[in-house]
């Protein structure tokens, strides 16, 4: 059986080639990739913008360096959850687990200023005239911390391990081949034209890992020590308390790091973590915490401390829904949450007013937002949907379900808002608490029927396909929502497979008014990133990438914000 997906050029795909992931892919050729505002840094004295220009009117409060970068210290940083290992064929990754993972390995590509994706722990990036091959160049000279070389082959075991990973595998089931030409060069093929195969490669897949991380034998105990070729080397791990590690002294970008260490401490309430930072415990730390970042600005503008915000395309905050699990199957439930929900009043009350309601997974600022029939906040038309509902002989005669959350006071908050406005209108839910490392498996194992959730944030949307795209004969696990809809996927796979602009904005545009109609999220708010500092610290943020240009200044790592590299980061001794 075989799939003809109209407007894509006549490009047929069996439903097993379906394209069901895509940590991967961003259009190089669509010329208005997301850039990041006001790149640009102030000094202390800066002033605060206006949160609601999603980022545009932000000043960021930093202090200049003065003179050469000074090697050596430690910085410590306070991360605001604990991840279930680190290698990246089989591991759980939020935010917090990419902030270690920066640190010990090196992603095969990275975004410059403008959001483009670049050549990192590769020198090249090559492609076949129809896009269906790659070829990868890489550095000379390069080895993992336990004195390996990063060759062609490690490459391709990094890779095929995606393809053979339960996890991962649908994010790389284009990839028909992965091969080693010599020592220093991969050709990577696929079934499609894959315009922009690097810009995944800035992500989890593009992390390449030791042979010892992937062999059967070593894997299990590797994930808990990993091997990479980034600047640091780790020096040990006890979960929930710390990651430390040490400056790999063999890194091949000479001079780097300029820290003698690092240590990430997993400090999931956000009060706690923001103590340990006003009392000097910790150097670092990040938080989308809104009421945090408001005290944050009026501290940096006062010279206390620094402030970096994250100006990329942010991910959403939102009700993930289960639309295989009863009542949330039924649309009229879906579009009755729709209209009972206040998010003006959830973000005056959770958020202190300081985030932008989100109406969809693309910021305001976003060159590909449209405006849609996404419902507003109608308790009276929420009510109609539930009476009609629950009178149908074919339904219960009430609307519950569970809403999970992770165990903090901020996202407890949170719930209970929604729980009493949804009670308003006779929506009835009963709230769940999961640890973080394991909430994104209830997700992954489709054992939930709502979650306060946060996700999305990729500079182009193709990036983003992996969580939306339904099809093929394994289910996508990835599709935590269980999306299953004809139109999204047209849209999707047009915005993936067509060079044009044009066409990519139309399909996007086609995607977010389907995804509208079919609500398998009730969105909340976008999500602000900043990275506070200690008035010590000197080069915050990603840098330069190795040819010397400008990198994005923080996020750009696969699908996720408020991530950066300590590569270049440095104190002032």
């Amino acid at each position: 059986m075989s799939l003809t997906t109209s407007g894509i050029d006549g490009i047929e795909l069996s439903t097993k080639r379906r394209l069901r992931g895509v940590t991967l892919v961003v259009g190089v050729l669509a010329a208005a990739s997301l850039l990041a505002a006001g790149c640009s840094t102030a000094s202390e004295n800066g002033e605060a913008g206006d949160p609601g220009e999603q980022g545009a009117a932000i000043t960021d409060f930093t202090i200049a360096p003065e003179g050469d970068p000074t090697p050596g210290g430690k910085i410590v940083y306070g991360i605001e959850a604990e991840t279930d290992g680190f290698n990246p064929t089989g591991s759980r990754w939020a935010i917090s687990g990419h902030m270690v993972a920066q640190a010990v390995f090196d992603p095969l590509a990275a975004l410059d200023a403008d959001g483009e994706p670049q050549p990192y722990l590769a020198e090249s990036f090559t492609p076949s005239d129809d896009y269906t091959s790659w070829t990868i160049g890489l550095r000379e000279g390069v080895t993992f911390h336990d004195g390996t070389p990063v060759n062609a082959d490690a490459v391709v075991a990094t890779l095929e391990g995606h393809r053979e990973s339960f996890l991962t595998g649908s994010a790389v089931e284009p990839i028909t081949s992965v091969t080693a030409i010599d020592d220093l060069t991969v050709e990577v093929t696929t079934d499609i034209p894959w315009v922009a195969l690097p810009a995944g490669l800035t992500g989890q897949v593009g992390y390449i890992v030791a042979p010892v991380m992937l062999d059967p034998d070593t894997a299990d105990a590797a994930s808990r020590a990993p091997v990479g070729s980034g600047p640091f080397k780790l020096v040990e791990w006890i979960p929930n308390q710390r990651w430390v590690g040490e400056k790999y002294t063999d890194y091949w970008q000479e001079g780097l790091p300029y820290l003698d260490g690092v240590e990430f401490r997993p400090i999931p309430q956000v009060n706690s973590r923001k103590q340990a930072f006003n009392t000097g415990e910790l150097q670092m730390m990040h938080t989308s915490d809104p009421a945090t970042i408001v005290e944050f600005r009026t501290a940096a503008a006062n010279g206390e401390m620094q402030l970096v915000e994250d100006r990329g395309e942010g991910e959403e905050s939102m009700i993930l829904l289960n639309l295989d699990n009863e009542p949330l199957n039924d649309i009229r439930v879906r579009q009755a949450l729709a209209y009972a929900t206040d998010t003006e009043t959830y973000n005056e009350v959770i958020n202190d007013g300081a985030s932008i309601v989100a109406r969809g997974p693309f910021t305001p600022t976003s060159p590909w937002v449209v405006e849609t029939d996404y419902p507003s906040y109608d308790p009276a038309k929420a009510q109609e949907l539930i009476d009609e509902y629950i009178a149908d002989p074919s339904t219960p005669n009430e609307v519950r379900f569970n809403l999970a959350t992770t165990p903090t006071p901020e996202t407890r908050r949170s719930v209970e808002l929604l729980q009493q406005q949804w009670a308003q209108v006779g929506i009835n839910v009963d709230i769940n608490t999961v640890d973080q490392s394991a909430f994104i498996s209830t997700a992954i194992g489709s054992d939930f029927d709502a979650n306060l959730w946060r996700q999305f944030g990729a500079p182009d949307p193709d990036v983003d396909l992996i969580w939306w795209f339904s099809g093929g004969d394994v289910p996508n696990i990835l599709n935590f929502s269980n999306i299953d809809d004809a139109q999204v996927n047209e849209a999707l796979l047009t915005g993936r497979t067509n060079p044009d602009l044009d066409a990519r904005k139309q399909a996007y545009a086609d995607f977010q008014n389907r995804m509208a109609e079919v609500l398998p999220y009730i969105w909340l708010t976008h999500t602000q990133w900043v990275v506070a500092a200690s008035n010590s610290v000197r080069g915050i943020g990603n840098g330069v990438l190795p040819d010397g240009q400008a990198a994005y200044p923080l996020g750009g790592v696969g699908t996720f914000g408020g991530v950066h590299r300590l590569t270049e980061t440095w104190l002032v001794q």
